[in-house]
């Protein structure tokens, strides 16, 4: 079950969250969501829910384990549950790498995206016991609750026990939290129903043909970027959304696209959590010295990039991604840092677009012909009637994507209604009464559009 099902957001959400307010009190409230959690990781997957409730008791052993250990002792335990966690994100999260001969092929098991946030979450309270960021969990509801909520199934946030424990022993939901996390979850579904799809037409206009063309090349992988990026924001939102109507306060797992940081920012905009905890792991391992930093660095895109897919490909851009980040960090960050912002654009994103459109093809070659043809190699005309098409028939929500992510038109537009709110009168009315209609307006686009595609 995913998020943007017509069965999850009409269906078991509403329910969750009604069935919920029957009782104020946490230990109610965490026994709906556990038990949420387990209709949504088992729906069609009995084995695999069966294998996470078995390292839920894993991790609550392991944590205690650590922290009545000597330091010695805690790191060996904590490398067994990295050894755990690993096993059982290959064995749900990347299953495709077993033959379909193997004992270890149980594809109807798998939880490909599910499996690696939730794998990630459980180190990171084995890691956090061990630095001593939080204390072992005695109460294995309470683990329990943590581990298996659905919220950040599916696109995180990776949050660490320390921050959500207080929330899981005593939380109230507010009329206030249920209304932004219903807008919250809206307009995540919205990025990932509407843009990232409408995207995803101008991606296959662009790629999915037999004769290349120069701007296919460029407009299509672009938009691929675009729908990624629409994609998995939504989700967050969404995460973040069904965290707020049910009392908690999840951090967001991404943050304003920005060219500040150069490509090491850029790359950073997207799973901030995620890499927040690698990047605690590796420094913990690697130290403070600057070429262990580097090395620490590089080590952690190649990581996060097989953490998403096994694949050459991905282990291609882990390693090209990495080796432009060491560089920036060594020689580009002070000649860049005082450049205008527009000028280090115009260096970030062509960059990005190349490394990244190695996540795009299965296969080298396939790669290396995309990248002739960004430059007119192979290419038999400049545009084909189908992108032309699909660009004017998206046209709108082209403008709306760009001013959602382009930082000075959002403050533009914030700006503008900011201002109309002073009025406290017909401006704030007229503000309300918008924001609920587009919100509504949203939903309803949403609805009748999963409707048609199941039809």
């Amino acid at each position: 079950m995913v998020y943007s099902e017509l069965l999850f957001f009409l269906g078991v959400m509403p329910v969750t969250v009604l069935v919920s307010l029957f009782d104020r009190s946490a230990e109610y409230k965490n026994l709906i969501l556990i038990l949420t959690s387990v209709v949504f990781v088992s729906w069609g997957k009995p084995l695999g829910v069966c294998l996470i409730f078995l390292s839920v008791i894993a991790e609550w052993l392991f944590g205690l384990g650590i922290s009545k250990s000597g330091k010695g002792t805690g790191k060996l335990l904590l490398a067994a549950d990295l050894v755990m966690n690993t096993a059982l994100l290959l064995l749900l999260g990347h299953n495709y790498i077993f033959p379909e001969d193997s004992f270890l092929n149980i594809r109807s098991a798998l939880l490909p995206v599910g499996a690696a946030y939730y794998t990630a979450k459980g180190f990171s309270y084995c890691f956090d016991v061990y630095t001593g960021r939080c204390k072992a969990e005695k109460n294995i509801f309470c683990l329990m609750t943590y581990m298996v909520s659905f919220h950040s199934f599916m696109g995180g946030p990776v949050n660490r026990y320390g921050d959500t424990e207080p929330g899981i022993r005593k939380r109230t939901v507010t009329g206030q939290l249920l209304s932004d996390g219903l807008t919250r979850f809206i307009i995540g579904l919205g990025k990932s129903v509407i843009l990232a799809q409408a995207f995803a037409r101008i991606r296959i206009a662009g790629l999915d043909h037999a004769d290349t063309t120069l701007a296919g090349s460029w407009v299509g992988m672009t938009a691929f970027l675009a729908e990624c990026w629409f994609s998995f924001t939504g989700i967050c939102d969404m995460a973040k959304g069904l965290g707020l109507m049910n009392g908690f306060e999840y951090e967001d797992n991404y943050r304003q696209i920005s060219t500040g940081e150069l490509i090491t920012g850029f790359f950073k905009s997207a799973n901030t959590t995620l890499i927040r905890l690698f990047t605690d792991v590796l420094r913990s391992v690697a130290g403070s010295s600057k070429a262990m930093g580097c090395a620490a660095l590089f080590a952690g895109c190649v990581l996060i990039a097989l953490w998403y897919h096994v694949g050459a490909m991905f282990l291609i851009v882990g390693v090209a991604a990495g080796a432009v980040m060491v560089i920036e960090r060594l020689f580009l960050a002070k000649a860049f840092e005082k450049l205008p912002a527009a000028v280090k654009a115009v260096y970030v994103l062509p960059v990005s677009l190349l490394i990244l459109g190695g996540l795009y093809f299965t296969d080298f070659s396939e790669y290396t012909a995309w990248l002739g043809s960004l430059f007119g190699s192979g290419n038999s005309y400049i545009l084909t009637k189908a992108l032309r098409s699909a660009l004017l028939g998206n046209l709108w929500l082209i403008v709306i994507a760009f001013v959602s992510v382009c930082e000075p038109c959002k403050k533009l537009v914030l700006k503008g209604v900011a201002q109309l709110e002073k009025d406290p009168e017909a401006g704030l009315a007229i503000v309300r009464v918008g924001k609920t209609l587009l919100t509504a307006a949203i939903l309803l686009i949403c609805v009748i559009t999963l409707a048609a595609e199941a039809v």
